[in-house]
């Protein structure tokens, strides 16, 4: 998936920053959303964790001074920063729950299956 970048012909000539298409980076996130939503097994919370992660290497993709604009559209869809995904994985592991977000023993990749 490619990223595409705003015309900047409306900046000021040596405006080395350019704006971040809003509307192509919106079609990018619902098809990261797509693609997060078919492997999580209807955890929301793995969804979060599947979308973030791929949303990230999108963002990388961008100039930087497009990343904290392209992160605020992101947000709008469920993207969640690493430290508070680390901290929905921190209360999951204190509370019987698995990484993927669901109840230890139930989880259908096999998470806290006594095998």
């Amino acid at each position: 998936m490619s990223i595409i970048a705003c015309d900047t012909s409306s900046h000021p000539i040596g405006d080395t920053h350019s704006a971040l298409d809003e509307l192509a980076w919106r079609v990018v996130c619902d098809a990261v959303a797509g693609e997060a939503i078919k492997g999580c097994g209807l955890s929301y919370d793995y969804y979060v964790e599947r979308f973030s992660s791929a949303i990230e290497r999108q963002v990388d993709q961008l100039p930087e001074s497009q990343h904290a604009q392209a992160l605020q559209i992101a947000r709008e869809s469920d993207y969640a920063t690493p430290a508070q995904r680390q901290e929905t994985q921190d209360w999951n592991a204190a509370n019987g729950i698995c990484t993927h977000g669901i109840t230890l023993g139930c989880c259908p990749a096999g998470c806290g299956s006594n095998e």
